[in-house]
């Protein structure tokens, strides 16, 4: 088994077999360099590595950017923003913040090259306090602006892009998810076959 690393992708280094992956993922475990979510956890770490490489982020980046949520990997929105316009089929992405207190509203308008119009998402202080959001303790309280603009921002990229972002949410909107366990249908019963 080869432990060197491939360094002949534009993104930085690249794990491109399992092997290696899980190498990495091993020493990325062990550091200082992941977040906690990632430490002692060598297969999750190679999993986020393998999972990046899909998107085309590096080990580095994917361990940093992506996110597993109530068991559903996401990425951030900084990290989703900077594929998209890494992406040639990106035209633009113009984000904004209109009015204040209960007014306010965060948009981001996104340009796919090739379609007519741009697809423009808005998210409100009207719309966070509808989705139970507007108050709630932690990053909507500390920082509201910047959640009322990764919600517009995430839903636009998604719409825009999905070929881009392979149908991630934002880990900041799957972070607000209330987790629910998936129903699961009773089994049916097997119907009685009698011998003729």
């Amino acid at each position: 088994m080869s432990t060197e690393i491939a360094t002949t992708q534009p993104r930085g280094l690249a794990a491109p077999s399992v092997n290696e992956a899980m190498a990495v993922g091993k020493m990325a475990a062990q550091s200082a360099f992941v977040p906690k979510d990632f430490k002692g956890r060598p297969e999750d770490c190679t999993l986020a590595i393998l999972f990046g490489s899909e998107l085309g982020l590096g080990p580095m980046q994917s361990l940093q950017c992506i996110a597993v949520v109530n068991g559903r990997p996401s990425i951030f929105g900084d990290a989703a923003k900077a594929l998209v316009m890494a992406s040639a089929i990106c035209e633009y992405i113009a984000e904004r913040i209109e009015g204040d207190g209960d007014q306010m509203a965060a948009i981001c308008e996104a340009k796919r090259r090739g379609d007519p119009q741009p697809t423009v998402s808005t998210f409100s202080v009207a719309d966070a306090k509808k989705a139970g959001l507007w108050g709630k303790s932690g990053p909507w309280q500390q920082y509201p602006r910047r959640m009322l603009q990764m919600r517009a921002r995430g839903f636009a990229l998604r719409d825009a892009f999905p070929d881009v972002l392979r149908g991630l949410v934002t880990a900041e909107e799957a972070q607000d998810y209330t987790h629910v366990e998936p129903v699961r249908p009773e089994p049916r019963p097997t119907p009685e076959v009698r011998p003729k």
